[in-house]
């Protein structure tokens, strides 16, 4: 017998359908609006299985953000590896930027000193008061679409940049030496809300890494 003389049977004989649901597990549609009554234990079991879903949802969020961590702990071990790897500040400085770019895809960094030791570096020594102000007041890497008109100046004009992360570099006096600063032109890259703890371990790193080779020098 074909599906379609099965089909054309239960139709013309609708009764044995409500006289097999309970062996078939069917349930017929509600009728005239007639409500459906669900038993106690098949209603616990179906929120078991809701319940069941979200945790699964909940567990691959997990498993996902887990992975990214990882890939960004790699990351920030080659970022130290090149730091290691380099010897003057100007080397270091280099590494970092090279860094930046083939790990972060960070293309448009700008760092500035102020270290006396430093002075000799046309391109990265700046001793304006204005620039060792702002970095003394970053208690913690910002992160957001503004700079002031100097640090925009230290950026070519284009692309238009649409946000930024600033990050104090420090000695283990705490007092700043320098300020490095990350640009993007996708104004999602850098933002009020983003946690800013790697941020800072690349500032902390970048810091400890030129400090020892300007004083070296």
């Amino acid at each position: 017998m074909h599906s379609e003389q099965v089909l054309a049977f239960l139709d013309e004989h609708p009764e044995l359908l409500a006289q097999l649901a309970a062996r078939y597990g069917l349930q017929p549609a509600p009728q005239n609006g007639d409500r459906v009554v669900v038993s106690f234990a098949e209603r616990q079991l179906l929120e078991l299985k809701d319940r069941n879903r979200q945790l699964e949802a909940q567990l691959q969020q997990l498993i996902e953000r887990g992975h990214d961590n990882d890939r960004l702990l790699a990351r920030l071990h080659r970022l130290t590896l090149a730091q290691l790897a380099a010897r003057g500040a100007k080397e270091r400085i280099a590494a970092l930027k090279r860094a930046l770019a083939e790990e972060f895809q960070l293309d448009r960094v700008a760092l500035k000193l102020w270290h006396p030791a430093a002075e000799g570096d046309d391109e990265h020594y700046n001793a304006r008061n204005e620039v060792q102000g702002l970095a003394r007041n970053l208690n913690a890497p910002y992160c957001g679409p503004y700079v002031n008109d100097e640090v925009m100046g230290w950026f070519p004009a284009k692309p238009v940049l649409q946000s930024f992360a600033q990050v104090a570099l420090r000695g283990a006096d705490g007092q700043a030496f320098g300020i490095l600063v990350l640009a993007s032109d996708d104004a999602q890259r850098f933002t009020f809300d983003m946690h800013t703890q790697y941020l800072a371990q690349i500032g902390e790193l970048a810091s400890a890494a030129l400090l020892s080779a300007l004083e070296a020098a």
